[in-house]
């Protein structure tokens, strides 16, 4: 019983900590750090992170967001598997078909100003 056969697709979820609405700071991430998790927009943007206070209890976050990679089991996927191919190869694939990663996924709810950058680096960031 070979898996490409029966693969409908695959869900890979994180949970990202929003950032408390009560405390929450505009910030310039550092270059370095814009660079270390591969961020592609404008490294001139301000993003957000939250100080602490009572409502968030300290931590600066309050409630939570999933992040959600979807990878379609389609022919091309399949056909990849049987053939062992590499993870690369896979990833390409992926992003080939206009799918979106983890991390992206995160740094689209960070520019939304829902999550800090830090925060979607600690779940999604494998690199």
């Amino acid at each position: 019983f070979k898996i490409a056969a029966a693969l409908v697709g695959v869900v890979a979820q994180r949970l990202v900590r929003n950032v408390c609405q009560h405390c929450l700071t505009h910030y310039f991430p550092s270059s370095e750090f814009l660079e270390m998790i591969h961020y592609q927009g404008d490294k001139r943007r301000q993003f957000v992170k939250g100080e602490g206070c009572p409502k968030c209890y300290d931590t600066g976050f309050k409630g939570r967001n999933g992040i959600y990679e979807i990878v379609r089991g389609d022919a091309e996927l399949r056909e990849l598997i049987n053939q062992e191919a590499s993870l690369e190869a896979l990833q390409a694939s992926h992003k080939r078909k206009g799918g979106t990663t983890l991390l992206q996924e995160g740094i689209r709810l960070a520019e939304a100003g829902e999550t800090s950058l830090e925060e979607v680096a600690r779940v999604a960031f494998f690199d």
